[in-house]
C-alpha cells in the first residue's frame, strides 16, 4: 500500500491506494484527508483498504482459518493462471490440460501404491474414448478410471450429493470388485500409519458404517449451501477434510476426497491443483489435522500447495 497526493485547485488530498496485478492492473484507493493521518488512524485505514480489496475480489465471502491477505493473492493467481490459458491456442490448452491430468492421475495412484508409470497415465489420458475391455494391463484400466472420475468431477453441474460422490467412488474403483464400488463400508474403519519400524493405529476413529449415510449428507448439505458463501480456497480443502474423517468406503477415501476437493475449486472457477504431489507433507498435515480435530493445519497445506503450483 502507499500513499498518493493529489492536487486539486491548489489544494493538496491524500489517499491510500493498492495496485493488484490480476489480468490487468487494477487499482484500490481509499479517501484520507487533506493531511496524512497518525500511525493509528492510517492503521485502521489500511484494513478498511484490505476489506475494500478482499470485497472487490472474492466478493466478501466469509474466511475461517486463512487471512485476507493469503486469500486476496490465492484470488490473483487464479485470475492470472485463467488470463495466460485464455491467452492460449486451443492446442495449446488441450496441451496443457493433458499435462495436468496425467501429473494428477499418477500421482494420486502411485502415492496409494499403484504401480503405474506416467507413461501408463498418458496412455489412459488418450485412450479414454476406447473400449475398456480391450486393455489387458490391470494398471492401466485403473488409470483410465481415475482419468474417468477425473472428468466426472469437472463437467459435472455445480454442487455434489450422495448419488454424485457414490457415483464418483464407482468410477474410480470399478476395477476393484472386492472393495464395494459405489456402496458404503458395512465395517468399522481404522486408520493407520506405516513406516518401517511398525503400524500403528492413529489417534482417531472414523464414525460406524450406521453413521456414515447421515454424516455424509451433513457434508453435502453444508457444502451445497456454502457455494459463493465461503472462500473456494478453504471450502475446498475443508471439503476433502470433512469427507475423509467420515471414510465412507472400504478404499478409495483419499481418492475421492481428492477429487472432491478439485470439484470444489471447478465449481469456483479454480484450476487443478495436484495436492498429493509432495506426499509425505501431503499425509502429515491431513493426518495433523484428523488427530487433533483442528482443521486449520490442512487448510494452510492446501494453500501453500496452491500458491506453488498455480
Amino acid at each position: 500500500m502507499s500513499l498518493r497526493k493529489k492536487l486539486v485547485n491548489g489544494q493538496e488530498y491524500y489517499y491510500l491506494e493498492e495496485s493488484v496485478r490480476l489480468e490487468k492492473i487494477r487499482v484500490f484507493s481509499i479517501y484520507l484527508g487533506r493531511h496524512i493521518p497518525k500511525k493509528s488512524r492510517l492503521e485502521k485505514k489500511k484494513q478498511e483498504l484490505l476489506d475494500k480489496i478482499y470485497d472487490g475480489l472474492l466478493g466478501g465471502t466469509a474466511l475461517l482459518y486463512l487471512t485476507k491477505e493469503q486469500l486476496i493473492e490465492a484470488e490473483k493467481r487464479k485470475r492470472r493462471y485463467a488470463a495466460r490459458m485464455k491467452k492460449l491456442g486451443k492446442t495449446a490448452q488441450d496441451e496443457k490440460n493433458e499435462i495436468d491430468a496425467v501429473n494428477f492421475v499418477y500421482t494420486t495412484l502411485s502415492t496409494e501404491g499403484v504401480p503405474i508409470t506416467k507413461e501408463d497415465a498418458g496412455i489412459a489420458y488418450r485412450f479414454s474414448q476406447r473400449n475398456v475391455h480391450s486393455i489387458r494391463d490391470e494398471n492401466l484400466r485403473v488409470a483410465l478410471d481415475m482419468i474417468k472420475g477425473l472428468r466426472y468431477a469437472k463437467e459435472g453441474e455445480k454442487g455434489i450429493s450422495l448419488e454424485f460422490i457414490l457415483n464418483l467412488h464407482r468410477i474410480i474403483m470399478a476395477e476393484y470388485k472386492g472393495k464395494h464400488p459405489g456402496e458404503f463400508r458395512q465395517k468399522q474403519a481404522y486408520i493407520y500409519l506405516r513406516s518401517c519400524e511398525k503400524v500403528e493405529e492413529i489417534g482417531f476413529r472414523p464414525p460406524p458404517p450406521a453413521q456414515i449415510k447421515n454424516r455424509l449428507a451433513e457434508v453435502v448439505s453444508w457444502y451445497n449451501s456454502n457455494l459463493g458463501r465461503i472462500n473456494p480456497m478453504e471450502l475446498a480443502a475443508l471439503l476433502h477434510l470433512r469427507i475423509y474423517m467420515i471414510h465412507p468406503f472400504d478404499d478409495g477415501n483419499k481418492r475421492v476426497s481428492r477429487l472432491l476437493l478439485n470439484k470444489a475449486f471447478f465449481d469456483a472457477g479454480y484450476p487443478l491443483l495436484n495436492i498429493s504431489k509432495e506426499t509425505q507433507a501431503y499425509f502429515d498435515a491431513l493426518i495433523k489435522s484428523v488427530e487433533k480435530k483442528n482443521e486449520k493445519p490442512f487448510v494452510e497445506f492446501v494453500y501453500g500447495r496452491f500458491i506453488r503450483d498455480i
